[in-house]
C-alpha cells in the first residue's frame, strides 16, 4: 500500500510540471490499511472547476450513501448557473438545496452571483470584481431569513478583500462584517515547506503552521480552485484532458 501511495504522488508531482490541463482531482483519506474516496473534482480546459462531489456516509434510513454534489455551469468561460444537491445513489436522485444565477458586467468586471434557497427565497447577492492580485468581494445577505425580494437596508453586508502574491498564493484576506465595528483579518505567509496562518480581530487570535506541499505550490500557479488537505491523513490522483 505505502508503494502505492509514493507512485501516486510522484506522479502527480512530475505529471503536473508538464503543464497538461487538471481534468480531475480526486481525494482519498488513509483508513486503517484502506484508502476511501472522499471527495472528486472536476474542471474544463479552461481550469474552470465544473462539479465537486463530497462522498457521504451510508444513510440506514433511506439505505443509500448520500453524496453533496456541487455543479457549477460556464457561457465563454464565464459562470452562469450553480446548483447544490445531495445524491440518494441507491434511488439515482439528486435532490436541489440551493441553486445560484451569474450575471458578469464587461464594462465594470463584476460577477454578480444570486444565490437561492429550493423555494427561490433569496439567500444572498454577491458581487465579485477580480483584479490582477486584488479579489474584492460585497455580499448582501440574508442567511437566517431569506427574502422573496431583496430589502437591502436590512441585508447582513459581508465585504471581503484579498491580496495575493504573484505566485498567486493568497497573502491577507480583510474582512469587514455592518454589524461589527473591526475587520476581522487573515494573513499567510509562506517558505519553502510550510505557511503561517494568522488571524486578527477575533475573541482568539492565533498563529498556525501548515505544510506546503509541491503539488500545492504547483496547483496554486495554475490558478486552479483547489485545496488540499493534510498529506498526512489523505491522497491525490489527477487525471488530465
Amino acid at each position: 500500500m505505502q508503494k502505492k501511495i509514493t507512485f501516486i504522488l510522484i506522479f502527480l508531482i512530475s505529471s503536473v510540471s508538464f503543464g497538461q490541463k487538471i481534468k480531475t482531482i480526486t481525494e482519498y483519506k488513509k483508513e486503517n490499511d484502506s484508502l476511501i474516496n472522499t471527495r472528486k473534482t472536476e474542471f474544463d480546459k479552461l481550469g474552470n472547476l465544473t462539479k465537486e462531489v463530497r462522498f457521504g456516509s451510508y444513510d440506514r434510513i433511506s439505505k443509500t450513501f448520500r453524496n453533496k454534489n456541487r455543479i457549477i455551469k460556464y457561457n465563454n468561460g464565464k459562470k452562469f448557473s450553480e446548483y447544490n444537491c445531495e445524491d440518494f445513489v441507491a434511488k439515482d436522485t439528486c435532490v436541489i438545496r440551493s441553486f445560484s444565477t451569474y450575471e458578469f458586467d464587461p464594462k465594470t468586471k463584476i460577477e454578480k452571483q444570486t444565490k437561492y434557497e429550493t423555494d427561490s427565497l433569496i439567500r444572498f447577492i454577491r458581487e465579485v470584481k477580480q483584479q490582477k492580485r486584488i479579489r474584492i468581494s460585497k455580499t448582501n445577505s440574508w442567511e437566517f431569513i431569506p427574502v422573496k425580494e431583496p430589502d437591502f437596508e436590512k441585508a447582513l453586508v459581508l465585504t471581503d478583500t484579498s491580496y495575493y502574491d504573484k505566485k498567486n498564493r493568497l497573502i491577507k484576506r480583510v474582512n469587514y462584517n455592518s454589524r461589527v465595528k473591526e475587520p476581522y483579518i487573515e494573513k499567510y505567509v509562506y517558505s519553502k515547506d510550510k505557511y503561517t496562518y494568522q488571524t486578527i480581530g477575533t475573541a482568539r487570535d492565533t498563529i498556525l503552521s501548515f505544510e506546503y506541499t509541491k503539488l500545492q505550490q504547483k496547483i496554486d500557479k495554475k490558478s486552479i480552485d483547489y485545496k488540499l488537505n493534510s498529506t498526512d491523513i489523505y491522497e491525490y490522483k489527477i487525471e488530465y484532458h
